[in-house]
């Protein structure tokens, strides 16, 4: 019965871990999606840029979603974590104020 427990404690933690792995990849994803969609903006292709930051957005709030279901971070990985977002936020914020861009969303 004690195997069965550690097992169970092992595979779930494995399980929080690869939660974790993915919130850090998908937000350095979106960081990235950010400069493609600046570029495109620059580039004059606007329902592009409108289409890659909508597709941030939905990323965004599903990283919300997923963060605000992990258990057992470190307060190390926390606070890394809310700064990812914090920096795709303050990104897609900045796009939002190079004008045109999520206008073309609504």
């Amino acid at each position: 019965m004690g195997d069965l427990f550690h097992e169970t404690l092992r595979i779930w933690a494995e399980t929080e871990q690869a939660r974790l792995d993915f919130i850090r990849t998908d937000l350095d994803v979106c960081l990235a999606l950010t400069d493609v969609a600046e570029t495109k903006h620059k580039m004059g292709q606007r329902e592009q840029a409108a289409r890659t930051i909508a597709s941030v957005e939905k990323a965004y709030s599903d990283m919300h979603r997923f963060f605000s279901q992990a258990r057992g971070m470190t307060p190390k990985i926390e606070n890394e974590l809310q700064s990812k977002f914090r920096q795709v936020r303050e990104r897609l914020d900045e796009l939002k104020r190079l004008g045109g861009v999520m206008s073309e969303l609504a």
